[in-house]
């Protein structure tokens, strides 16, 4: 019953009956199903069959340079100490760590007072040291005349001749001049003798006494006038006599010899031995040259020191007023005229970076002019443990805005290539075979190997493989499949 109906129900209102909607829908899902399927199918088997088309530039030759970059810490090529040369104290330092300088520059000055009494010291040694050389060597050059030529021995030896000669004489002459007194004492004694008998003739005379010996007066005053005579003649004989007068001569010059060779004697103690004349050259050479270099430091100060060269005063080790001597440190100054980068070179830049090479240095926003100019010869262990070899970097040119200690950028020109094959770095694959590029022949994608040479962040030299004028496929080569259909596009 209810199919019925449902059979009526589909019959329309004028008797006919309509087809069945949902067998007619059926079918036509199902053809339009097999329509797509068929047209993906046919799709795919045409697209399998079509070229692929890829991008193509043509070989090229230019110019490369390779370049490192690399940072590292400014710091001064040239650090000069300045230390005291004198002994005086500090009269003007205004100076203190951190602050600039030119070169010319006032750095301290010395209390002039104090430099003027110590020069004057100075030139006095060296006059008092020049007057006592020159005196000793005078007296010497006079003692050496004043030998005439003996020896010491000579000299010992005829002084003990000459006071045996003396002594002889003077022997001689004490013999005859006591043999003389002799002889005069004995006259006078006689003399005496005569006068007492002629007083006593006289006292007999004066007293009437009429002695039975009767003197002579006039015989004993012949022979006291004789006495007389006689004791003058030896008088003047000890006085005059030419034997005495002959030894006394002879006695004279012999001392006179001996005084002589006395001074001759002194004189040679006075003469300097060649290594005292040595001795006595290199004192006063050593005099000479300690004042000389005490009046040229001096000198050198009296109108301050100067800096010789601009840069920043790293250190101040003494204050104003205090006194200094030679050898006290009184400052540091660390050039800003010549600085330079210190860099730390890895293992991969180490071979491409040598000596001598141009570096474009970056600080703080400027750009300065560089030079590599030392690369040391053993590696050392960063911070963080990796191996790097210590490098300098010249800056050439530097001015006012370098500030030393801070960081700087450097690029350096390692290797330069000019007109050679230059293709940009993404058009080079690299697989466990080599490097290559692609290339489309007979309207397939082709491997390639090539060489590469040089390289930077864009460019690659390719020193093998490829020819200027060659095509080779613009853009990843990695996602290429080698015998793929290809059209090249841009030929």
């Amino acid at each position: 019953m209810k199919l019925f109906k449902k059979k009526e129900a589909e019959t329309n209102t004028e008797g006919i009956v309509k087809p069945k909607k949902k067998f007619k829908k059926r079918w036509i899902v199902l053809g339009l199903i097999v329509l797509i399927v068929a047209f993906a199918i046919f799709q795919n088997i045409q697209k399998s069959n079509a070229p692929m088309p890829v991008n193509v530039a043509q070989v090229m030759t230019g110019d490369i340079e390779e370049v490192v970059s690399i940072s590292g810490n400014i710091v001064s090529d040239e650090t000069k100490s300045y230390y005291a040369d004198v002994s005086a104290p500090i009269d003007v330092l205004e100076l203190h760590a951190g602050d600039r300088v030119e070169k010319g520059d006032v750095l301290y000055t010395y209390d002039a007072g104090e430099l003027e009494l110590a020069k004057k010291q100075a030139e006095l040694n060296l006059e008092q040291a020049n007057g006592n050389y020159s005196g000793t060597m005078e007296k010497n050059s006079k003692a050496s005349v004043a030998l005439k030529g003996n020896s010491m021995t000579y000299i010992n030896n005829r002084l003990d001749e000459i006071t045996d000669e003396i002594d002889a004489l003077n022997d001689k002459i004490t013999e005859k001049t006591s043999r003389m007194n002799q002889t005069l004492n004995d006259l006078q004694k006689t003399s005496m003798d005569v006068d007492q008998n002629r007083i006593s003739d006289s006292y007999d005379a004066s007293q009437n006494n009429d002695s039975p010996n009767t003197r002579h007066t006039e015989d004993g005053s012949q022979m006291s006038l004789e006495i007389q005579e006689a004791i003058a003649d030896v008088q003047y004989a000890l006085s005059n006599d030419p034997e005495i007068k002959d030894w006394n001569k002879q006695i004279n010059e012999l001392n006179e010899e001996k005084a002589d060779l006395s001074e001759q004697a002194s004189a040679e103690q006075a003469v300097l031995t060649s290594g005292e004349k040595n001795a006595l050259d290199a004192q006063r050479e050593l005099t000479e040259l300690q004042s000389q270099d005490t009046i040229s430091n001096i000198e050198s100060v009296e109108g301050g020191i100067k800096a010789d060269f601009g840069g920043v005063v790293t250190e101040v080790t003494v204050e104003k007023g205090s006194t200094t001597t030679p050898g006290t440190k009184v400052m540091t100054i660390a050039s800003t005229d010549s600085v330079r980068v210190d860099i730390q070179i890895s293992k991969s830049d180490l071979g491409k970076i040598k000596v001598g090479q141009k570096v474009d240095v970056t600080v703080n926003g400027n750009t300065y002019e560089g030079e590599v100019t030392k690369i040391a010869g053993a590696a050392k262990n960063n911070a963080s443990g990796v191996p790097v070899v210590d490098g300098q970097i010249k800056i050439n040119n530097p001015d006012e805005n370098i500030i030393l200690g801070v960081e700087a950028s450097n690029k350096i020109h390692t290797q330069k290539a000019e007109h050679v094959v230059v293709i940009p770095y993404e058009y080079v694959g690299t697989d466990s075979v080599g490097d290559f590029v692609m290339t489309v022949e007979n309207g397939v994608l082709t491997r390639k190997d090539v060489t590469v040479g040089l390289t930077t962040t864009s460019d690659a030299e390719i020193t093998s493989g490829l020819s200027e004028g060659e095509q080779i496929v613009a853009g990843d080569v990695t996602t290429l499949i080698e015998g793929t259909k290809a059209i090249a596009i841009g030929e």
